[in-house]
Protein backbone atom coordinates (compact mmCIF):
# COMPACT_ATOMS: atom_id res chain seq x y z
CA UNK A 1 0.00 0.00 0.00
CA UNK A 2 2.91 2.33 0.61
CA UNK A 3 5.11 1.19 -2.24
CA UNK A 4 5.84 2.78 -5.56
CA UNK A 5 3.23 3.75 -8.09
CA UNK A 6 1.58 0.58 -9.39
CA UNK A 7 2.57 -1.71 -6.49
CA UNK A 8 -1.10 -2.35 -5.59
CA UNK A 9 -1.86 -3.30 -9.17
CA UNK A 10 1.10 -5.69 -9.24
CA UNK A 11 0.00 -7.26 -5.95
CA UNK A 12 -3.54 -7.69 -7.31
CA UNK A 13 -2.18 -9.39 -10.43
CA UNK A 14 0.00 -11.77 -8.36
CA UNK A 15 -2.99 -12.65 -6.16
CA UNK A 16 -5.27 -12.89 -9.17
CA UNK A 17 -7.78 -10.42 -7.74
CA UNK A 18 -8.87 -6.84 -8.20
CA UNK A 19 -7.20 -3.79 -6.66
CA UNK A 20 -10.34 -3.21 -4.57
CA UNK A 21 -9.94 -6.69 -3.06
CA UNK A 22 -6.36 -5.82 -2.10
CA UNK A 23 -7.61 -2.60 -0.48
CA UNK A 24 -10.40 -4.51 1.31
CA UNK A 25 -7.96 -7.13 2.59
CA UNK A 26 -5.57 -4.41 3.75
CA UNK A 27 -8.41 -2.68 5.62
CA UNK A 28 -9.46 -5.96 7.31
CA UNK A 29 -5.84 -6.63 8.24
CA UNK A 30 -5.53 -3.18 9.82
CA UNK A 31 -8.77 -3.76 11.78
CA UNK A 32 -7.66 -7.22 12.89
CA UNK A 33 -4.27 -5.91 14.00
CA UNK A 34 -5.93 -3.06 15.91
CA UNK A 35 -8.24 -5.54 17.66
CA UNK A 36 -5.27 -7.75 18.56
CA UNK A 37 -3.37 -4.72 19.81
CA UNK A 38 -6.28 -3.74 22.07
CA UNK A 39 -6.54 -7.31 23.32
CA UNK A 40 -2.79 -7.42 24.03
CA UNK A 41 -3.01 -4.13 25.92
CA UNK A 42 -5.89 -5.52 28.01
CA UNK A 43 -3.80 -8.60 28.83
CA UNK A 44 -0.86 -6.41 29.80
CA UNK A 45 -3.09 -4.36 32.13
CA UNK A 46 -4.47 -7.55 33.66
CA UNK A 47 -0.94 -8.94 34.07
CA UNK A 48 0.15 -5.73 35.83
CA UNK A 49 -2.85 -5.94 38.18
CA UNK A 50 -2.09 -9.59 38.91
CA UNK A 51 1.54 -8.75 39.65
CA UNK A 52 0.44 -6.08 42.14
CA UNK A 53 -1.95 -8.57 43.77
CA UNK A 54 0.80 -11.21 43.90
CA UNK A 55 3.16 -8.76 45.60
CA UNK A 56 0.49 -7.87 48.16
CA UNK A 57 -0.16 -11.55 48.88
CA UNK A 58 3.56 -12.25 49.25
CA UNK A 59 3.83 -9.42 51.78
CA UNK A 60 0.88 -10.85 53.70
CA UNK A 61 2.43 -14.31 53.60
CA UNK A 62 5.70 -12.99 55.05
CA UNK A 63 3.77 -11.56 58.01
CA UNK A 64 1.53 -14.58 58.54
CA UNK A 65 1.88 -17.34 61.09
CA UNK A 66 0.55 -20.81 60.47
CA UNK A 67 -1.78 -21.80 63.28
CA UNK A 68 -2.78 -25.38 62.77
CA UNK A 69 -4.35 -27.90 65.14
CA UNK A 70 -0.99 -28.74 66.73
CA UNK A 71 -0.21 -25.07 67.46
CA UNK A 72 -3.68 -24.54 68.96
CA UNK A 73 -3.23 -27.55 71.22
CA UNK A 74 0.23 -26.38 72.32
CA UNK A 75 -1.21 -22.91 73.01
CA UNK A 76 -3.95 -24.36 75.23
CA UNK A 77 -1.52 -26.59 77.15
CA UNK A 78 0.96 -23.74 77.68
CA UNK A 79 -1.82 -21.43 78.86
CA UNK A 80 -2.93 -23.99 81.43
CA UNK A 81 0.67 -24.54 82.54
CA UNK A 82 1.02 -20.77 83.10
CA UNK A 83 -2.19 -20.57 85.08
CA UNK A 84 -4.34 -19.02 82.36
CA UNK A 85 -7.88 -20.36 82.43
CA UNK A 86 -9.27 -22.09 79.36
CA UNK A 87 -11.90 -19.39 78.91
CA UNK A 88 -9.16 -16.75 78.98
CA UNK A 89 -7.14 -18.78 76.47
CA UNK A 90 -10.21 -18.96 74.25
CA UNK A 91 -10.63 -15.18 74.45
CA UNK A 92 -6.95 -14.62 73.65
CA UNK A 93 -7.28 -16.78 70.54
CA UNK A 94 -10.31 -14.74 69.44
CA UNK A 95 -8.06 -11.69 69.15
CA UNK A 96 -5.90 -13.48 66.58
CA UNK A 97 -8.11 -15.93 64.72
CA UNK A 98 -11.52 -15.88 63.04
CA UNK A 99 -14.25 -17.12 65.38
CA UNK A 100 -14.80 -20.34 63.43
CA UNK A 101 -11.13 -21.34 63.98
CA UNK A 102 -11.13 -20.81 67.77
CA UNK A 103 -11.61 -24.05 69.70
CA UNK A 104 -14.00 -23.88 72.63
CA UNK A 105 -12.83 -24.30 76.21
CA UNK A 106 -14.10 -27.89 76.45
CA UNK A 107 -11.98 -28.92 73.47
CA UNK A 108 -8.96 -27.20 74.97
CA UNK A 109 -9.76 -28.92 78.26
CA UNK A 110 -9.58 -32.32 76.56
CA UNK A 111 -6.24 -31.35 75.01
CA UNK A 112 -4.74 -30.25 78.33
CA UNK A 113 -6.04 -33.36 80.10
CA UNK A 114 -4.46 -35.59 77.47
CA UNK A 115 -1.17 -33.66 77.73
CA UNK A 116 -1.28 -33.99 81.51
CA UNK A 117 -1.78 -37.73 81.23
CA UNK A 118 1.16 -38.03 78.83
CA UNK A 119 3.31 -35.92 81.14
CA UNK A 120 2.23 -38.03 84.11
CA UNK A 121 3.60 -41.17 82.48
CA UNK A 122 6.95 -39.47 81.85
CA UNK A 123 7.09 -38.06 85.40
CA UNK A 124 6.27 -41.47 86.89
CA UNK A 125 9.45 -42.78 85.30
CA UNK A 126 11.60 -39.72 86.11
CA UNK A 127 10.53 -39.08 89.73
CA UNK A 128 12.22 -42.11 91.33
CA UNK A 129 15.47 -41.37 89.47
CA UNK A 130 15.48 -37.62 90.18
CA UNK A 131 14.14 -37.54 93.75
CA UNK A 132 17.51 -38.11 95.53
CA UNK A 133 19.20 -35.40 93.46
CA UNK A 134 16.36 -32.96 94.06
CA UNK A 135 16.62 -33.48 97.85
CA UNK A 136 20.35 -32.75 97.70
CA UNK A 137 19.70 -29.69 95.57
CA UNK A 138 17.09 -28.41 98.03
CA UNK A 139 19.44 -28.82 100.99
CA UNK A 140 22.25 -27.07 99.11
CA UNK A 141 19.90 -24.28 98.15
CA UNK A 142 18.76 -23.76 101.73
CA UNK A 143 22.24 -24.07 103.21
CA UNK A 144 24.09 -21.89 100.72
CA UNK A 145 21.24 -19.44 100.19
CA UNK A 146 20.89 -19.58 96.48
Amino acid sequence: MCGRHGSVSRQAERADCSRQTVYDHAQRLVQTLAAHDQERQAWERERAQLEVKRDQLQQQLQQSVVVGAEELERFAVNCQAMGVSLRQAEELLRTLLPAKRVPDSTTMGRWTKAAGQRAGKVLAALDPVCAPRVKTLCIDEIFFGG
